[in-house]
């Protein structure tokens, strides 16, 4: 059942199938996916209904898709004499088309535009699937439709713009491209690397309407001064993936940082490359790569003082290589390498540093594989490793099948409090994320975070220490939903909770549906200098600028009041990827904000940026 019928799995809803018997093993099963892949799937069945939940798929070279949140489907088990063909969906369309099948495709888009014709959706899908079967009449038609529906809606001009080229009238072509440019509302350097606008590629008449230096050098709504930029070196390497504090490394008293572009093709395809730079001068101080499939940089963090020569390192993960590398802070030279137990644990994801908790003298490791399946087919573990000579010091597996636990991991350590953070998106009572906070080197959680009633996948990607939010003397901890739905899919929603008590004390949810409000560590500092940690949280699909824009919410840890946004106005710049507090950079008694933009076309079509700008937030005396 769950291979036949994985294609309409994306769309939700409730299906019936064909079944004699159902027999269950476990509570997660494993699929084959799109192209060679795996799909994971968490189910229940409860007489004849079975509950369904797409929980996480990988493509044949280890890769995710960036789909986000979770997708859950319904199967009425009956015998085949009552069962019933499911009514069409794009997504049933779209699965078949990826899978290679494009007739089939294409008589479902154009059963559903049948049955929906008022469905503008249903006609761009039609359209897209007559486009990748090169029918370019039947993809004329039926975008024309769709923008009769909806006119001016850039995909279908964009798409219409498709047809065109490929029917060698550039001239029309390009008509459409300048009414979407217009618009704001569509990234039109994606068109430089697609395939079906080759004919334009190195048309002057295109390249006028990409975006300018200029434009992007003023890439925000508010006014605001950006101290320092730095730029991905190519098209698709998605620079700026994450970016980490990692103290001063240079010795010039300013804070730098390392960044990392994970799916950048250096020693083979999707090695990736880390980079650490001096956040004073600018200067690149030393990059590192990773081998073919690695994914090197998809975590990375400060390390802490792992040699013992007074400088803070640098620990980076490669899950495609299920393993993880510590690198010096001085010069990049390799101190120690972790690695995963099996092929498929996913180790590496999220990497942190925890401090000395074992007290001698060198900043131990904190790493998960959130693809370990001790417990059951991925449940995941999370593991304490020493920074001296790498013996393990701790693990802790997760709570079931599927729960992913490990996808995210944070430690802090003070010299008095020592908390671990670990994240698992389809843990909890609702399959939908819970976090675990330790203290210490502890088999048990000081308390866990739920996700609440609209909860998508917390726990997913960030979780962090913030340090004192609410003046107890105590750490607090934040952690992540950018999946909730709270105002619609994709809205996102962030907490911040006590680290003495458990108690939540913040609750921040994205304004829009669909911004992802928390793609970031929001670990900022006192920004405001009233003595209380504050966040810095991103909302990279931020949209109300520009499309994908991005925005950066500064948010005061004491209150909770919004102190300032910086807004993207770039159409696809995705500001506020991730985000973290660096310090007084320039040295105008404002604090800075290390703030990166991965999808950022501005050395080509996601080419990826990474700034650090002032607060612009004057501190209290």
């Amino acid at each position: 059942i769950l291979a036949g019928f994985r294609s309409i799995v994306f769309n939700g809803g409730r299906y019936e199938a064909t079944a004699d018997t159902v027999t269950t093993t476990a509570m997660v099963a494993k699929v084959p996916g799109f192209e060679g892949g795996q799909q994971f799937y968490r189910y229940h069945i409860d007489g004849e209904l079975l509950h369904l939940t797409m929980f996480d798929e990988t493509y044949p070279d280890g890769s995710k898709p960036a789909w986000s949140g979770r997708v859950e489907t319904e199967f009425v088990l009956r015998r085949a004499a009552a069962a019933v063909a499911p009514k069409p969906s794009i997504g049933a369309a779209m699965s078949a088309l990826q899978a290679g099948d494009g007739e089939s495709a294409r008589a479902m888009a154009t059963q559903l535009t049948e049955l929906e014709p008022g469905n503008a959706m249903a006609w761009r899908t039609l359209g897209s699937i007559c486009i990748s079967l090169k029918d370019l009449p039947c993809a004329r038609a039926a975008l024309r439709q769709g923008l009769e529906l909806t006119p001016d809606a850039p995909q279908l001009l964009y798409n219409l713009a498709v047809v065109d080229s490929l029917g060698d009238d550039q001239d029309v072509a390009l008509a459409h491209l300048a009414q979407i440019r217009q618009s704001r509302r569509f990234d039109l350097t994606g068109a430089t690397v697609d395939p079906n606008l080759a004919a334009l590629k190195n048309d002057p008449r295109l390249l006028a309407l990409l975006p300018t230096a200029e434009e992007f050098a003023d890439p925000f709504v508010e006014p605001v001064k950006i101290v320092r930029q730095w730029v991905g070196e190519a098209s698709g390497d998605q620079f700026g993936w994450i970016a980490r504090d990692i103290g001063d490394v240079d010795g010039d008293d300013i804070r730098d940082f390392v960044t990392s572009a994970p799916l950048k093709h250096t020693t083979g395809e999707k090695a990736g490359r880390i980079y650490v730079y001096s956040t004073g001068t600018g200067e690149r101080l030393w990059q590192a790569d990773g081998e073919p499939g690695d994914q090197l940089g998809n975590g990375i963090e400060a390390a802490g003082d792992v040699d013992g020569d007074g400088i803070g390192d640098v620990i980076a993960g490669a899950p495609g290589g299920n393993r993880a590398v510590v690198y010096s802070g001085v010069d990049g030279a390799v101190l120690l390498q972790l690695h995963g137990e099996a092929e498929g644990d996913n180790f590496g994801q999220h990497v942190s540093t925890m401090g000395d908790v074992n007290g001698d003298g060198h900043a131990d490791l904190l790493t998960a594989a959130p693809g370990h399946d001790a417990v059951g087919a991925d449940a995941g573990r999370a593991y304490v490793y020493s920074g001296k000579d790498g013996q393990r010091l701790w693990q802790v597996d997760g709570e079931a099948a599927g729960d992913g636990f490990g996808s995210t991991v944070y430690g802090y350590n003070d010299g008095r409090t020592q908390l671990l953070v670990v994240g698992a998106p389809a843990a909890g009572p609702r399959d939908t994320g819970r976090v675990y906070v330790y203290r210490g080197l502890q088999d048990t959680p000081a308390f866990v975070i739920d996700s609440d009633e609209t909860g998508g996948a917390l726990g997913a990607m960030f979780a962090a220490v913030l340090g004192d939010v609410d003046g107890d003397d105590y750490p607090d901890v934040y952690a992540s939903d950018w999946a909730n739905s709270a105002k619609g899919r994709g809205t996102g929603r962030v907490y911040v909770h006590s680290g003495a008590t458990g108690e939540r004390l913040h609750t921040f949810t994205g304004e829009t549906a669909g911004e992802g409000l928390g793609t970031t560590l929001a670990v900022a500092g006192d920004v405001d200098g009233d003595g209380h940690a504050d966040l810095i949280v991103g909302a990279w699909q931020y949209g109300a600028a520009a499309v994908s824009g991005g925005r950066a919410y500064l948010y005061s840890g004491k209150t909770g009041e919004l102190l300032r946004t910086y807004t993207g106005k770039m159409p696809g710049e995705t500001f506020g990827f991730d985000a973290v507090g660096i310090g007084d950079v320039d040295a105008d008694g404002m604090q800075e904000l290390l703030i990166t933009s991965a999808w950022s076309s501005i050395r080509g079509y996601r080419s990826g940026r990474v700034l650090v700008i002032s607060s612009g937030v004057e501190q209290h005396r």
